[in-house]
């Protein structure tokens, strides 16, 4: 059982490298070629409100967590879900929010929102919708203008080219997104407001949400994303050179 679990670690860390590394390549210029192979087929979409005639499901899981502020910034954030890949995601290089004066931690969460009574009037949505938001003190805090953080989400397997959306003030927006080609059924879009998030599979033509250079966002989710495949890396050739117990 304790090598079982060893196993299990490394590899869980290198998909969650991999899945980085795939945002990192799709947030940096045209041309770059992806920094790794495949994190390995997903695991079934879970569904938070199940559709009709869907049954027996593991429930979706969802981040609700504090974390440190370092010297009155937010810090750098590499969180997702607990799926493989993660169904829902959240990048963000450090000092990306606007953190109040002494404040010692924020609270980052990803969690089901019920889908809003006025659903996308351009189509359907794909898979769950995800409210995004980091608060301090029960106040959410916002990103600095001129900033951008990075949302990731995985919808149901085969959806043709769903694009992902926020719902805010009474409005869906379509935000630009990108396939994580190696991540299964996985997307990306760079954000400078947080909030109700979704997948939707379009049917016509709605404004696209304006965002900024991400450059610095790049290099934040590179050093990042780097760390954690290299621990996973370690962690895998210890597992391999550490005799099994009988």
């Amino acid at each position: 059982m304790l090598g079982s679990q060893s196993r299990r670690r490394p590899a869980g860390v290198l998909a969650a490298g991999a899945v980085l590394l795939a945002a990192v390549w799709l947030a940096g210029p045209a041309g770059q070629p992806p920094l790794y192979d495949s994190v390995g087929p997903g695991e079934p979409y879970r569904y938070c409100q199940p559709p009709p005639g869907f049954t027996s499901q593991k429930p979706a899981s969802q981040v609700d967590h504090n974390v440190a502020v370092l010297n009155g910034q937010s810090p750098p954030i590499a969180d997702g879900t607990a799926e493989l890949p993660p169904q829902a995601q959240l990048l963000a290089p450090a000092n990306a929010f606007m953190i109040p004066p002494a404040t010692v931690t924020i609270r980052i969460v990803i969690s089901c929102a019920p889908p809003p009574a006025l659903l996308p009037p351009d189509g359907r949505l794909d898979g769950n919708v995800y409210m995004f938001l980091v608060s301090a003190s029960g106040t959410p805090v916002n990103i600095r203008p001129g900033q951008s953080v990075t949302v990731v989400l995985r919808g149901p397997a085969g959806a043709p080219n769903p694009v992902m959306e926020r719902f805010a003030d009474g409005q869906w927006m379509k935000l630009q997104t990108q396939t994580l080609g190696n991540a299964p059924d996985s997307y990306a879009a760079n954000v400078t407001a947080l909030g109700q998030i979704a997948l939707v599979i379009p049917n016509t033509v709605v404004p696209v949400e304006p965002t900024t250079d991400h450059t610095g966002l790049v290099l934040a989710l590179s050093v990042v994303a780097i760390a954690v495949f290299a621990a996973g890396t370690v962690l895998a050739l210890r597992g391999r050179s550490t005799p099994r117990r009988r």
